[in-house]
């Protein structure tokens, strides 16, 4: 009975033929091209290449995204395939008019392509699963996310087995995103993280941050991004250019 009066009720507010990505739970199709640079605790690195596709629904209640890291790793000097990512996120109920704006439920996932051994992944599958909504208050909007955590043991004999166990935690954070105008917003994300991953399995705080500008309307966009795990002692940096499709 619930699942239906959200489904009908839900409403795309943004004007008819106007994409408005500053709200994580407007979904559209696009490609995503990133460079990136990851510094890390022990003073090496990776860098390289970052794509994120993602398909999504006519009505934007469904989306696929498939992300594609190829990158080199200082510490092995050597280029390849790093974890792949592949999310599903379903958007029942939106109206930003209203106070909650929207509840979307998403399975996130993490898969180890990458090699450990070489510093191109983290030797284990990751997966996270809950629920997001949004709060609009015009220029101004706070999209707070609760996920639970699982992360495989590490597949590697090189880790001692308290170090590669498995580990159950979970994730909270808020996408909080200011629109300075038409064509432009910046977004800053508190995280905290039980178990992090990011950290050898002890818990991290993390805060991620956009800047993000339409080039061209509705078909191209561009900006940067910076992420630094504070208990972790990493930090990624990125510029991006995305096509909406």
């Amino acid at each position: 009975m619930s699942f239906c009066l959200l489904k009908s009720t839900a409403q795309i507010t943004t004007p008819a033929g106007q994409i408005d990505p500053s709200k994580p739970t407007n979904q559209y199709t696009r490609l995503s091209n990133n460079l990136e640079y990851n510094f890390l605790k022990t003073g090496k690195g990776t860098y390289g290449y970052r794509a994120n596709f993602i398909w999504a629904s006519g009505r934007q209640h469904h989306s696929i995204y498939t992300e594609l890291p190829l990158l080199y790793a200082t510490s092995s000097k050597k280029f390849g395939i790093s974890d792949m990512r592949f999310r599903y996120y379903w958007v029942p109920y939106k109206d930003y008019a209203k106070k909650p704006g929207a509840l979307g439920f998403a399975i996130d996932s993490y898969v180890p392509t990458g090699k450990l051994d070489d510093g191109l992944g983290r030797g284990r599958w990751i997966f996270a699963t809950g629920l997001s909504t949004a709060f609009v208050f015009g220029k101004f909007s706070t999209f707070p996310y609760v996920y639970y955590l699982y992360s495989s043991e590490i597949m590697s004999d090189k880790i001692s087995a308290s170090g590669r166990k498995a580990l159950n935690g979970y994730i909270i954070q808020s996408i909080c995103v200011y629109k300075i105008d038409k064509n432009s917003y910046v977004d800053c994300t508190p995280i905290f993280m039980k178990n992090s991953y990011s950290n050898a399995g002890k818990d991290d705080l993390v805060v991620e941050g956009n800047y993000l500008y339409m080039v061209k309307q509705n078909k191209m966009q561009v900006g940067c991004f910076a992420r630094r795990y504070f208990y972790g002692n990493a930090t990624t940096i990125r510029a991006a250019m995305l096509i909406y499709f």
